[in-house]
């Protein structure tokens, strides 16, 4: 049975799921970063005799707002998981989420024990550090910016095989000279295993003083560099009669977290434990989302995924072009906005919330997309025909 490291530094739960699946046909090693504080999957519950689950780097933490000092971190992260690859000996790794300096010791480890690297691209490291340093170190950005592009396009033309979860990032592939025959659309899916549709939980909604009367928006996940919390502040002001849960990590959630005139329809909560997940989502009447106008062009927000799976209206403020305005309005599960027609996006919720009908019928094909589209079987015939070919 050949052996399979999917490595996920994020620790998402769409990847874990892949793991499991995978783990019926193959010897898989489930790797990832033990430390980050995004939202995970309930990862240890899904062993099995195939599969293997490690937490890499328990050790490791850092501020990923202190950007040097975390590219020496992600070095000593990257050396971990190659000892772990050295000790395993897979035929294949996979590995996703992953900051380029981990890449690279990755990538060197594959190398070293032959086996068939298939880097699956979530985002561009190189673009994110560009548009995340410029705004603070202006032209001492360009350099290194520069010497991160190098190594992220060294990397993507190495690798044996590459998985992209938006055709857009096709584009800047070939641009780097990477063969488009070693390149293999994959879009992301949510947990439709997982996630359930439900009634809201009055006991949930009881011991976190939500407003069971109220019409709810809920944002569910990081809340970053890449998102703008001011404009869920904006938002919230704007409709009073609204209650705003925001239950995230990262940057911008520790930012409303010191704000101290945050209206009071807004409410906090910590990144839940994956059992809580489906009691958080199933609070929703709508769904929000958000991503800057500059990580358009190298992210594409998977929280709208596992938002389908629920079954409510999205609203998004994002670039129409990015991928997951695209899945939006293909699916007709919402309206997106681009991030500065604030004006527009406040008009449709004071439209919708009193449109039931029309909230109907777009939790219904929310739902219906995601039912069509995130088959983890089929999903999981893609990436087999990746390994036969390599």
């Amino acid at each position: 049975m050949k052996k399979i490291v999917v490595h996920d530094y994020a620790g998402h739960p769409f990847t874990f799921s892949f793991s499991k699946v995978l783990a019926k046909e193959y010897e898989v090693y489930h790797l990832f970063f033990a430390n980050d504080p995004g939202p995970k999957s309930d990862l240890y519950k899904g062993k099995n005799k195939n599969l293997s689950i490690f937490g890499i780097g328990k050790t490791i933490s850092y501020n990923k707002n202190n950007f040097f000092l975390r590219f020496f971190k992600d070095i000593q992260y990257g050396i971990e998981v190659k000892k772990k690859i050295n000790l395993i000996k897979p035929d294949i790794v996979i590995s996703a989420n992953c900051p380029t300096f981990a890449q690279q010791s990755i990538l060197t480890a594959s190398k070293d024990n032959k086996s068939k690297f298939i880097m699956w691209i979530q985002d561009f490291y190189s673009i994110a550090v560009h548009q995340t340093l410029k705004k603070k170190f202006s032209i001492f950005s360009i350099f290194v910016s520069f010497f991160f592009t190098l190594l992220e396009k060294k990397q993507t033309n190495q690798s044996d095989h590459l998985i992209t979860i938006s055709k857009d990032f096709n584009k800047t592939l070939i641009k780097w000279g990477v063969n488009k025959k070693k390149i293999t659309f994959i879009p992301n899916w949510g947990n439709l295993d997982q996630i359930k549709v439900k009634k809201k939980d009055h006991h949930f909604l009881k011991k976190h003083r939500l407003d069971k009367k109220k019409l709810r928006v809920v944002y569910s996940g990081t809340l970053a560099l890449k998102h703008n919390p001011d404009l869920i502040v904006k938002i919230a002001k704007k409709n009073l009669d609204i209650e705003f849960l925001i239950c995230a990590g990262g940057s911008g959630f520790d930012d409303l977290k010191r704000r101290k005139n945050l209206t009071s329809n807004i409410k906090l909560l910590p990144l839940q434990s994956f059992k809580n997940f489906n009691k958080v989502l199933n609070s929703a009447d709508f769904f929000l989302a958000m991503l800057n106008k500059e990580a358009s062009t190298f992210s594409v927000p998977s929280k709208i995924l596992n938002y389908l799976c629920i079954g409510k209206p999205i609203i998004q403020s994002a670039p129409l072009t990015n991928l997951s305005s695209k899945i939006i309005l293909k699916a007709k599960a919402g309206k997106t906005f681009d991030p500065e027609d604030l004006d527009r996006l406040n008009k449709f919720i004071g439209e919708i919330k009193y449109d039931n009908k029309q909230r109907l019928i777009m939790s219904k094909n929310a739902r219906l997309y995601a039912e069509t589209n995130f088959d983890i079987k089929k999903i999981l015939i893609k990436f087999v025909n990746i390994f036969k070919k390599l």
